[in-house]
């Protein structure tokens, strides 16, 4: 079977909590990516991981259909950790809400394997 060359490429930044999830269905959707990123930052300190994923545009809907059910916001309590004057039990909490993805959508002109 001939490999058809991507005509999009998806730049996925997500939730390091749900990465596992992700691969794992990409790769039973046989969409192939690459990891670009992993980093921990932001207000609540969530680990995050970008990644690029090349594919042929007639898959789109399929790609947006396994982020979605793999990529789903959800709350949670948080430390804040931040600096409260005064006796301190513990870090004072916040719900937030974490999780998702962002999905940026690009065109392919052209793409070479070596």
């Amino acid at each position: 079977m001939d490999h058809v060359p991507p005509d999009r490429l998806a730049v996925l930044t997500i939730s390091g909590t749900q990465e596992n999830t992700l691969f794992e269905n990409l790769t039973k959707q046989k969409f192939f990516f690459t990891v670009v990123n992993n980093t921990a930052g932001g207000m609540f300190q969530e680990p995050e991981v970008c990644l690029l994923v090349g594919f042929q545009s007639k898959r789109l809907q399929a790609l947006l259909d396994v982020v979605r059910k793999s990529c789903q916001p959800y709350r949670q309590l948080v430390s804040t950790r931040g600096i409260v004057q005064g006796e301190m039990v513990g870090p004072p909490m916040l719900e937030a809400e974490l999780g998702g993805a962002r999905f940026y959508l690009m065109n392919v002109s052209r793409f070479e394997q070596f």
